[in-house]
């Protein structure tokens, strides 16, 4: 799990900088990458759970 919480720290800054400039740059197509960071950092996150699907 150590490298994975560097991986999913990785796409929550990623995902957090995408949505600013989105926000400040008027580039509302980056907050399709934003979310895309985010669910790269779920994913990561359900893959280390113990109850996941089979």
């Amino acid at each position: 799990m150590l490298g994975d919480y560097s991986s999913i720290n990785d796409h929550l800054d990623t995902a957090r900088k995408h949505a600013d400039q989105a926000e400040t740059q008027d580039k509302p197509e980056l907050y399709r990458e934003a979310i895309d960071e985010l669910v790269a950092a779920i994913q990561l996150l359900m893959r280390n759970n113990k109850e996941s699907e089979d």
